[in-house]
């Protein structure tokens, strides 16, 4: 049985992080997974691998998803475009 658990850390050097987890022995094997924060925009939802999105805990995939969400948001803002097809009539254009 896998037991998953939500860290944070702080990148101390360049290109090495460290976490401290007290119940780990020397030698032991454990996956990673490690997201930053640029903001996530330049990040697309194919560089997080499905897999292991799906193997994050609920509640941080519901933050990385909220996060997108208010990225997004703008977007949708500036651009009216697509209120025009919630709009659209078919029928009253094609009778």
């Amino acid at each position: 049985m896998k037991h998953t658990r939500y860290l944070t850390a702080v990148v101390k050097s360049p290109n090495r992080l460290e976490i401290e987890v007290s119940d780990l022995s020397i030698g032991q094997t454990v996956e990673l997974i490690v997201i930053t924060d640029d903001r996530l925009a330049n990040q697309s939802s194919s560089q997080i691998e499905r897999r292991a999105f799906l193997q994050l805990p609920l509640a941080e995939r519901r933050r990385i998803l909220e996060r997108q969400a208010e990225l997004a948001l703008p977007e949708y803002q500036q651009d009216t475009q697509w209120q025009e097809w919630l709009e659209f009539d078919l029928a009253n254009t094609y009778e």
